[in-house]
């Protein structure tokens, strides 16, 4: 899927932008709920290769009283003021080789595969940490509709034909349980209020902060951590939002008691992953599959680099991302994607 495919997508999302922008009453963003489309896709570095394209479609709440028998999850059991939120999103996400025309099995390549999926988390926000738990379930193979997906948007938008799907993953259904902790280690004024040389400035902080995740399931199972430094307004009411990830980088319902905001951010992560169905599951279409081996990288890497506005009514995200290869048989070094995020506070 190229960029020019994005805006068929995204007009829609934008004409309700902007109908909420206009009869939105003034409230704080996010004690309202929020909705999100976001879109992640390599064809802003002209490839359509390994992790091509994902879409995701997010329902965050407003601020919730905890429920008894999940106030464990919360940072409010560490004795720390904290706005809680339940979130759904409906995911997408899809890989495939760098020879997408090709009507035989690619070797020394990315498997295709695709991960049609529901996630539900439960957020926790702090100014000094955030948390999300999180709970995964979705299929792969045909099941995912991933190759009709592809087929339809290239046909579409005129695009290489992919011949290859029917050498993708098996159907299977998989999922993962999750935690993330975004920690926050410093945060001060760029400047000194006083200092009348940087007025246009004197609102903004910077910060450094730790983010680690740990994940368990069939789909995926990994340990992650890497720091995150960001500079902007409202840090504290916005911390947890960008993550560093090639997959759905930046969140908009993990912003906190925020009205508006504007921050960048970048980061470095380092993870171990031990398993990874979308690289190592079986290809039953494949006669010989020892001929066309695919072996899970386990050390990897993943940087971020992006900016954010947003309003009491809107805002928007875009990250550029990149990874070192997740199966030890890639002829890259490096990956790259970029995603864009809508959304809106209802």
């Amino acid at each position: 899927m190229k960029l020019r495919t994005l805006f068929p997508l995204l007009f829609p999302l934008l004409c309700l932008c902007a109908l909420i922008a206009a009869t939105s009453s003034s409230v704080v963003a996010s004690e309202q709920p929020t909705i999100t489309l976001a879109l992640d896709n390599d064809g802003t570095f002209g490839v359509d290769q390994d992790y091509s394209n994902g879409i995701f479609i997010s329902y965050t709440s407003s601020a919730i009283s905890t429920p008894s028998m999940l106030t464990y999850l919360s940072l409010s059991i560490w004795e720390k003021p904290s706005l809680d939120k339940f979130e759904f999103t409906l995911g997408h996400k899809m890989w495939t080789p760098s020879d997408i025309e090709s009507t035989e099995p690619v070797a020394n390549d990315r498997p295709y595969a695709g991960y049609f999926y529901g996630e539900f988390n439960f957020i926790s926000l702090n100014p000094q940490q955030v948390q999300r738990f999180n709970l995964t379930l979705g299929a792969t193979g045909e099941s995912s509709f991933a190759d009709q997906a592809q087929k339809i948007v290239h046909k579409m938008t005129g695009s290489d034909e992919p011949k290859g799907w029917e050498y993708q993953i098996e159907d299977d259904v998989v999922g993962s349980i999750g935690y993330l902790t975004h920690v926050n280690f410093s945060r001060n004024a760029l400047f000194d209020n006083d200092d009348s040389a940087h007025t246009s400035f004197n609102n903004t902080e910077f910060e450094i902060s730790n983010i680690t995740e740990i994940n368990v399931g069939g789909f995926r199972s990994d340990v992650a951590t890497g720091m995150m430094f960001r500079w902007g307004t409202d840090l504290a009411a916005n911390m947890g939002a960008a993550g560093i990830s090639t997959e759905h980088p930046f969140r908009p319902g993990m912003i906190g008691a925020s009205s508006s905001a504007w921050f960048v951010f970048t980061g470095v992560e380092g993870r171990y992953r031990f398993n990874d169905i979308t690289i190592e599951g079986k290809r039953p279409n494949i006669p010989d599959p020892e001929n066309y081996p695919s072996t899970l990288e386990n050390w990897q890497s993943s940087a971020v680099l992006g900016a954010t506005w947003y309003n009491r009514h809107v805002g928007l995200s875009l990250t550029f991302t990149a990874k070192t290869p997740d199966y030890e048989q890639a002829q890259t070094a490096l990956y790259g994607t970029s995603a864009l995020a809508l959304f809106a506070f209802l």
